[in-house]
């Protein structure tokens, strides 16, 4: 491939960002003319990403023209097509190659080759042992843009994912200068009053289920409109509830006014004396026609925001109970 076309999943976190920022600058330094997309504008909340050159948006700085050239394309930290939707009719009918770099479990997208490893922490981790493998040039904002997404995709190297090969990864960025800290006030202590709003609001509205281990907080289309708060801002939202000691699930559904519910799951891991039931959301998630990790997932499910709750607090509960 000598102009690739690199893309990433719709409504991008720091993984997907973080894939495209290092798969650019690699690929450059490699020679070649990579063109990357985002289906989404960068989200407030997600500012500090602006420090990196410029991310275009399709639809918005790129349309189909920006197709034409293309020779290939890298899909990152996802290979699913419901996540690639606006390009999703492209993809299945282009005959140019495909590969895929992914660390989901949920994959329909057939490719020509692929770097995939569900056990992964991030497609960031992938990433950067690919690029040392091979002796590729990481570059300064290369090693950020790694560094981001991997931190982000462990929470900060808390998460049940958060291994050896994480904290080699990160070492080796870190070793370059990168200051850890800096980071993390620029992602988790820059929020918008709106979103510290939003996130009294979801917490205003939570619920537990069987024997507390069930958490599940509902924000409808109005709330988001009355604070001034966008749904982009629900990011690590639904992991608070994970606080409380008896609570094993936490799921977070929130109404989109012109589409489906959003419904996101997260569970813990198993610790003796902690935490003694082992929910895969991702086969919860799955059975709503959605996908992702074991510990977090997620899915639209059609249907009024009091009916998907309904049915998803009865399919948890199922598993909870089993």
């Amino acid at each position: 491939m000598q102009r690739p076309l690199v893309i990433s999943h719709t409504r991008p976190d720091c993984d997907a960002y973080g894939s495209l920022i290092a798969l650019r600058s690699i690929l450059r330094a490699l020679g070649r003319d990579p063109q990357i997309l985002a289906f989404n504008p960068i989200p407030r909340t997600y500012s500090f990403l602006e420090r990196f050159e410029f991310i275009p948006v399709w639809g918005r700085d790129a349309g189909s023209d920006a197709l034409a050239g293309t020779d290939g394309v890298i899909i990152t930290d996802t290979c699913s097509y419901s996540q690639l939707e606006p390009l999703a009719e492209w993809l299945t009918s282009t005959t140019a190659p495909k590969v895929a770099v992914d660390h989901h479990a949920t994959r329909d997208v057939p490719v020509d080759a692929a770097v995939i490893d569900d056990g992964a922490a991030a497609a960031c981790l992938l990433i950067h042992e690919w690029a040392k493998l091979m002796e590729w040039p990481v570059d300064d904002d290369a090693a950020r843009a790694l560094f981001l997404g991997i931190a982000t995709d462990t929470g900060w190297f808390c998460h049940s994912n958060t291994d050896a090969r994480a904290f080699a990864a990160v070492a080796e960025l870190t070793a370059r200068g990168i200051r850890p800290n800096e980071y993390h006030v620029m992602v988790l202590q820059s929020d918008t009053a709106a979103r510290v709003r939003l996130l009294g609001e979801a917490l205003h509205s939570l619920e537990l289920f069987c024997q507390e281990r069930l958490a599940v907080m509902t924000l409808d289309a109005a709330t988001f409109q009355r604070i001034d708060a966008r749904t982009s801002e629900t990011e690590n939202v639904i992991n608070e509830p994970l606080r409380i000691r008896s609570v094993i699930v936490s799921v977070l559904l929130i109404e989109q006014p012109d589409g489906p519910v959003r419904v996101s799951f997260r569970s813990k891991a198993p610790i003796e004396g902690y935490v003694s039931a082992d929910v895969d959301v991702s086969a919860i998630a799955a059975r709503f026609g959605g996908g992702g990790h074991r510990r977090a997932s997620g899915a639209r499910i059609e249907g009024t925001l009091a009916d998907v709750r309904r049915r998803v607090v009865e399919r948890v509960s199922e598993e909870l109970e089993d």
